[in-house]
């Protein structure tokens, strides 16, 4: 794909099938993982939201980088408009939903407590500085991610709109720096999805990413590369969300990858369209299917492979008709704010 081409395409076709995967990776990280204690891959679904993280700062400054370059500038009362719309509705309905069943079900419980006690985090998407992530039950723990990626659409568009490429990728790779000393590698991930986006954007840096990435296998091979390096009892830190980069590179520059069978089959692309709901939705879902079976199965049911289809079954539901039925009505509202 030639930089005009790459330039030229508003949809990236693969994306939402790494994001059906990372939204599969988190739910069997909650179901059923636990059945293979001595397989390191498998105990680690918890990098799909590393991967969510990464193709978060790939897109979100990529539509950045083109609105300033096709304007001049970067609206932001639209960009937050556009983000509001997307995040909001959905976040404060289901963090509604959560309010009143800890004040029905668990008002009086320390984990409910805990949770009424952090409510005022959970709103103003500060819970991954403030509520710790204990090896207890911490009810709407999961929000910290959310939190992560709302702080970047806070700070990050204002680098872009008034500083130049030259000044905004030093920048961020001190930020990621930072953060790899200060051991919060969320950011890191975040931070490698814009320094992805930043290179593709440029001719030189489009014409250097096609000369490492421009093979139809290079897809897939990254993809192994990525469950060796997550199956690898030492590895961690900043490699898997590097080859993440390197894999969410090799599916945009060129369309026709090898693993494009498989990132635009229509299920799995259904799924990712509504990740972001599946995500918000996939603890209830899974408390309401391991509840299910544990009274059909008289009190003793446990098995990892019916928790993890039959919650990743009702979090797709909850997450399809959420979007069809009423994310759909604040998403229409978009058009207004574009640039």
């Amino acid at each position: 794909m030639q930089f005009q081409e790459f330039q030229a395409r508003r949809h990236f076709g693969s994306l939402d099938g790494l994001r059906c995967l990372s939204i599969l990776a988190v739910i069997w990280h909650h179901t059923g993982g636990r059945a293979f204690p001595d397989s390191v891959l498998l105990q680690r679904g918890g990098y799909g939201v590393t991967l969510f993280f990464v193709i978060s700062g790939f897109l979100i400054t990529t539509l950045l980088l083109r609105e300033k370059r096709r304007t001049g500038d970067i609206d932001m009362k639209n960009f937050i408009a556009r983000r509001t719309l997307r995040i909001f509705p959905l976040y404060y309905t289901v963090l509604l939903v959560y309010t009143l069943l800890v004040l029905v079900l668990e008002h009086s419980s320390p984990e409910g407590q805990g949770f009424l006690s952090n409510l005022k985090y959970y709103a103003t998407y500060t819970s991954n500085w403030f509520v710790p992530l204990t090896d207890g039950r911490v009810i709407f723990y999961f929000a910290w991610s959310l939190a992560t990626e709302e702080q970047f659409y806070l700070v990050w568009p204002w680098v872009e709109k008034f500083f130049r490429s030259a000044l905004a990728v030093p920048l961020m790779a001190l930020i990621i720096a930072a953060s790899i000393y200060g051991d919060v590698l969320a950011f890191a991930a975040v931070g490698m999805g814009v320094l992805l986006a930043h290179l593709l954007d440029s001719p030189r840096g489009h014409a250097l990413a096609w000369s490492l990435l421009r093979w139809r296998w290079a897809a897939p091979l990254l993809m192994l590369a990525l469950f060796g390096v997550i199956a690898w009892p030492s590895a961690g830190g900043v490699t898997p969300p590097a080859v993440m980069t390197l894999l969410v590179g090799a599916i945009v520059i060129r369309e026709d990858h090898w693993l494009r069978p498989l990132l635009t089959q229509r299920t799995v692309v259904k799924i990712g369209q509504v990740s972001y709901g599946m995500y918000l939705m996939h603890m209830l879902a899974y408390n309401v299917v391991k509840k299910t079976l544990l009274t059909l199965g008289g009190g003793a049911f446990d098995h990892w492979a019916l928790e993890f289809g039959l919650t990743a079954m009702v979090a797709f539901g909850a997450a399809f008709l959420s979007y069809r039925y009423y994310e759909s009505v604040f998403l229409r509202m978009k058009h207004r704010y574009t640039s």
